[in-house]
């Protein structure tokens, strides 16, 4: 069951000022060390920050809280997998805030088009703990933590007869 969903725009010149005014120092104030990883590799910093910056705003829109109530700019963040695709993280605090809340997994799309960004994001809610059963005990739940997911899926894929 849907959490929340979240939305924001943001005009990419906004970005590209604040990136022109204070360089790095943006990255640094507003990433969280795996996508800074991703961020020092980027040709496009500008557009690399500002499509961070509006995932960010979407995931704590989706979150209900806004950047308040405990969650900060480096709680939560976006890294791409192997393949490309955008997943949503969160640091120790914002993982800790987003489980005493009950939300789940979360996804996020990302687009820049004509000089606006735009991000949605869509928080599930967690799981429930499975019934007890017959013995007493509790199943394990099926569902991974966001780090160890996003963790396995940075790994790079190797094919047979790469080179590298």
């Amino acid at each position: 069951m849907i959490f929340g969903i979240g939305v924001d725009v943001l005009k990419a010149k906004r970005m590209a000022q604040m990136y022109k005014r204070f360089g790095d120092r943006t990255a640094e104030r507003m990433l969280m060390p795996a996508e800074m990883v991703q961020y020092r590799r980027t040709k496009r910093p500008e557009r690399f920050l500002g499509l961070r910056f509006a995932a960010k705003e979407a995931i704590v829109k989706a979150l209900g809280t806004g950047f308040a109530h405990g969650v900060w700019l480096r709680d939560v963040g976006v890294v791409q997998n192997a393949w490309g695709r955008p997943e949503v993280v969160y640091s120790a605090r914002g993982d800790a805030l987003r489980r005493k809340m009950g939300v789940g997994e979360g996804h996020v799309t990302l687009t820049d088009e004509d000089g606006l960004i735009v991000a949605v994001a869509v928080l599930l809610q967690a799981s429930k703990s499975a019934p007890k059963s017959a013995a007493g005990a509790r199943k394990k739940p099926a569902t991974k933590t966001v780090r160890k997911v996003v963790a396995k899926r940075q790994r790079p894929v190797r094919h047979a007869g790469s080179k590298r």
